[in-house]
């Protein structure tokens, strides 16, 4: 399993084509770095009926407990390192994802033997991924886990494109839904 750093989420390489959008907050006090429940790059996202960002999935349930720890929209990586000045420096306080474009990632929030619903303990290259509130170093994240294939309802975020064990530690994906 990962642990939480100041870095994690970081492009493989810096040439890809991405398209990134700010969005406010729909919670602004997830911006401030002491917020207990402050926001940390790599966090998954999504757009509210008011167009604002919130967390993908509810925080205080894990996505191995119910449906509420568990995206049932469209998410998007948050692209924001905790704390960072011109977040909070901007009016209301936008935070930047990525929006559209294919992309691939090396991310340390996932939680790899998580089984969220019908999904699936991520094992193998190009497995699909979802998203779901998982556990890091005894606080709730939302994050990737498994995909559990055809059976699972659950939006497909990627593919798995390097296991963990493979990279240091941290897992890469690649960007894309069901084909």
């Amino acid at each position: 399993m990962a642990t939480v750093q100041k870095v994690n989420f970081e492009p493989v390489t810096d040439i890809l084509p991405v398209q990134r959008r700010d969005f406010p907050l729909a919670d602004p006090t997830l911006a401030q770095p002491l917020n207990s429940l402050a926001l940390v790059d790599g966090e998954w996202m999504t757009l509210t009926s008011t167009y604002k960002l919130a967390r993908a999935a509810d925080i205080a349930t894990l996505g191995t407990a119910g449906a509420g720890g568990r995206a049932s929209l469209k998410s998007f990586p948050l692209w924001a390192e905790r704390g960072r000045y011109d977040v909070q420096a901007i009016a209301g306080t936008k935070m930047p994802v990525l929006f559209r474009g294919d992309y691939e990632f090396d991310t340390r929030i996932f939680d790899a033997t998580a089984v969220a619903g019908s999904g699936l303990a991520i094992t193998t290259v190009m497995q699909w991924l979802k998203v779901a509130t998982i556990a890091l170093g005894g606080r709730n994240y939302v994050g990737l886990v498994g995909h559990g294939g055809s059976a699972d309802t659950d939006p497909v975020i990627g593919y798995v494109s390097r296991l963990p064990s493979a990279n240091g530690g941290k897992l890469r994906f690649l960007s894309g839904g069901r084909l």
